[in-house]
């Protein structure tokens, strides 16, 4: 173990670190791993049960115990350096690459917020609220996106393509939305509400809890793509319907 704490231990306390943790543990996308803690097992990966995580991630075991330095202690635990921990986290990444970059977008605009409003929490027995204001949070925040950025990069092109194509799509929304709204005001103002109502309830009919302006108020628009459904908010964020 001394040896793969070793070369592992570097690792602590970084962006690289941050974003290894999110993906293998905080997110909750894959069952099993864990990171060591402990000073003597620090950033070392562990696995109870290797053939079920490997199931989990679409790897080969025997791959896995081939890797530099991994071992399986006596009640049969796996350990692996970190340099094997920063592969099962892009593997995590590259298999839920939506879902992750959808964490990754939802901690993005807390960040964007908190640093604008500050940070409201409550300790103790009775709630109590404190409030941390915005030039406190500055360095966590500028540390957290560093890591997001890394969890990023993991995701690949393909993801990256996706979101690059809402985003094409919520320009479009917002375009035909605006032209809509002036077109059914127009009508009203020229006397043919029914041709307006008509056209109001037709677009009801087509995007389900959206309709002209409706973006503009923050509701949203859902939209099918290759691989899912998603919803666009006025704020750019990517949203995947449960």
């Amino acid at each position: 173990m001394a040896v793969v704490v070793e070369v592992s231990a570097h690792a602590y306390d970084t962006p690289q670190y941050d974003a290894v943790s999110s993906l293998l543990e905080g997110w909750e996308l894959v069952d099993g791993i864990e990171l060591g803690y402990r000073q003597d097992e620090r950033c070392t990966v562990q696995i109870v049960n290797l053939a079920d995580v490997c199931e989990q991630l679409e790897l080969d075991s025997d791959a896995l115990e081939r890797e530099p330095l991994a071992f399986t202690e006596d009640d049969g635990l796996f350990v692996g350096p970190w340099s094997l921990a920063v592969k099962l986290a892009k593997r995590v990444a590259a298999l839920n690459g939506e879902a992750v970059m959808q964490r990754v977008m939802e901690e993005e605009e807390r960040i964007e917020l908190e640093s604008i409003r500050g940070w409201t929490y409550t300790v103790g027995r009775d709630r109590e609220e404190h409030w941390m204001p915005p030039e406190r949070l500055k360095d966590g925040h500028a540390a957290r996106l560093m890591a997001l950025n890394v969890v990023r990069d993991w995701c690949g092109k393909k993801v990256i393509e996706r979101l690059d194509e809402l985003e094409a799509l919520r320009e479009e929304v917002w375009r035909l939305g605006n032209l809509a709204e002036r077109a059914i005001a127009e009508l009203r103002r020229c006397g043919q509400s029914t041709t307006a109502a008509t056209m109001e309830t037709t677009l009801a009919c087509q995007y389900p809890g959206w309709y002209f302006g409706a973006v503009r108020r923050g509701r949203g628009l859902t939209v099918s793509l290759a691989g899912g459904r998603y919803s666009l908010s006025g704020r750019n964020r990517l949203h995947s319907p449960r």
